[in-house]
């Protein structure tokens, strides 16, 4: 194989990964060519509807996974949380990148107002009655952030990181005020965008304990043809700790038989103690911690006994909240 063809979507968040993959397979020091290959989906081009109206199982990936079944590009990265639960058949995921930041992120033009805490019954005196309006079709983050605030509202808002931002700096869209957008903190730092550097807005990251990321947030994922040329030399580039997160999360999604449309969260990390990780599902949470060895990458016998207490961790964590559910 002399050149990798990398595909990705053609927005600036997913070029910014895809040249991330690109330069991971540089630093390996393999003497390939790469070369980006833009593919246009089916979640980019319909921008008028929330994703879970438009059947957002695979709206971002299914013409990135065509084109690799088709021989039009060897590898495709994706934002893994917007990964289908099932891939298409003959695909493998070959890599995963070094997780980025998981928590959500609270963006607010520059004095504007802010979410009153759940509970309170205190009121600033220049704070209207009006509900706070978040920009958000997920039902993960309406779901939690009616549990961390009062009277919040939720209007659908599509579009780029770039649109969004602009949409919510020009204080209306469609007749739609919006107090505030939610959005993943790891593609904000992937395109430079802080308070800092963004002029006129306030970013206020969220507790990740409290405000549960999407299964897979901030993972980069490189799918590949299953046992290809292009999918063996991507194993390299993998982060093992990362993978083992990715693989539980995923095992919790599909315990659940959902997917990233749902009000689901799962994030699991390896702390002191071993393996923690927490569940959402339909507003019910649970959190398991499994004590297992720190993996060092040098045991393969260690890598197996954690990958198997992380997968029976998230099917008991699944089992739990679906139950609780079903009462």
């Amino acid at each position: 194989m002399n050149k990798i063809r990398i595909g990705t979507r053609g927005s600036k968040l997913a070029l910014k990964q895809a040249f991330l993959v690109q330069e991971a397979l540089r630093q390996t020091g393999g003497t390939i060519d790469t070369e980006i290959v833009v593919v246009h989906t089916k979640g980019d081009k319909v921008q008028d509807r929330p994703l879970s109206e438009i059947g957002d199982k695979g709206v971002f990936a299914s013409e990135l996974e065509q084109a690799l079944l088709n021989g039009q590009i060897d590898i495709a990265v994706h934002s893994a949380k917007d990964l289908p639960m099932t891939l298409a058949e003959g695909l493998t995921i070959a890599a995963v990148l070094p997780r980025g930041d998981v928590r959500d992120v609270l963006v607010i033009p520059e004095g504007g107002r802010m979410p009153l805490p759940a509970g309170s019954e205190q009121k600033a005196a220049n704070v209207s009655d009006r509900s706070f309006v978040i920009g958000s079709g997920s039902r993960r983050r309406q779901q939690l952030a009616s549990q961390m605030w009062e009277n919040v509202v939720f209007e659908n808002i599509r579009g780029n990181v770039d649109t969004r931002l602009r949409k919510l700096k020009d204080g209306s869209s469609d007749g739609i005020i919006y107090d505030g957008i939610i959005l993943a903190k790891a593609g904000l730092d992937r395109l430079g965008i802080d308070s800092e550097r963004e002029e006129g807005l306030e970013f206020y990251p969220l507790p990740p304990e409290q405000f549960l990321p999407a299964a897979c947030q901030g993972i980069i994922a490189v799918e590949a043809v299953q046992d290809s040329v292009a999918a063996m030399l991507c194993r390299i580039i993998t982060d093992s700790e990362t993978e083992l997160c990715f693989l539980v999360e995923r095992e919790v999604l599909a315990q659940l038989s959902v997917d990233c449309s749902e009000a689901a969260a799962a994030w699991c990390r390896q702390e002191k103690d071993g393996l923690k990780l927490d569940v959402m599902y339909a507003g019910n949470r649970e959190q398991l911690v499994c004590e297992v060895d720190s993996y060092t990458g040098e045991m393969e016998e260690n890598r197996a006994e954690q990958l198997c207490a992380g997968l029976a961790m998230a099917r008991e964590a699944a089992k739990n909240v679906a139950s609780i559910e079903s009462l």
